[in-house]
């Protein structure tokens, strides 16, 4: 995948989600959505560095060991999102759909597209949410279900993702963590 079909591909997933996700191959391997989730993620992590005053921990560890820091954090940003489309598969699996785990992760790597823009001062929630909204209609199509039942899906990930929070948070309390 060359840079330009990236710029393509962000465009057609931003821009025109449904036609994208429906057309979008459910096989073919896992080679070109994580170069283009990496690229997404690349650009994000340097555009969170440079505008982020909070991001002093990252910038410490990019100043100390800048190529072990940045692998580190791709390869944690790619594993995050196979972790949320395992989890998403699974949803999505229980509430009757028929798709792949292959097309779940597609649709997922794919999704990252909207986080490119997560660092942007007052409105980068906004990108997230939109994140979510591309994971309903990446759903829909992979899965074969209606809109409300990939909400359905969608919600259950974040309330998934919020317990799990809390009982993580207080498991690490507890062992003094």
């Amino acid at each position: 995948m060359s840079f330009l079909d990236c710029i393509e591909t962000w465009e057609e997933v931003l821009l025109r989600p449904s036609n994208f996700y429906r057309e979008m191959p459910k096989t073919g391997g896992y080679v070109d959505p994580v170069l283009f989730a990496t690229v997404n993620l690349s650009i994000s992590m340097l555009f969170y560095l440079f505008f982020n005053s909070e991001a002093d921990v990252l910038i410490d560890a990019f100043s100390k060991a800048p190529m072990v820091a940045a692998i580190a954090t791709l390869i944690g940003g790619i594993g995050a999102l196979f972790i949320e489309a395992t989890m998403l598969y699974v949803i999505y699996k229980v509430i009757g759909g028929t798709g792949t785990y292959e097309g779940t992760a597609r649709f997922v790597l794919y999704a990252s597209a909207a986080p490119m823009f997560i660092w942007i001062p007052l409105v980068g929630w906004i990108f997230g949410i939109y994140q979510f909204y591309l994971y309903l209609v990446g759903g829909k199509f992979v899965h074969n279900m209606s809109m409300e039942r990939s909400a359905l899906a969608i919600l259950l990930l974040i309330s998934l993702s919020f317990v799990s929070g809390i009982l993580l948070y207080y498991l690490r309390k507890a062992w003094g963590v």
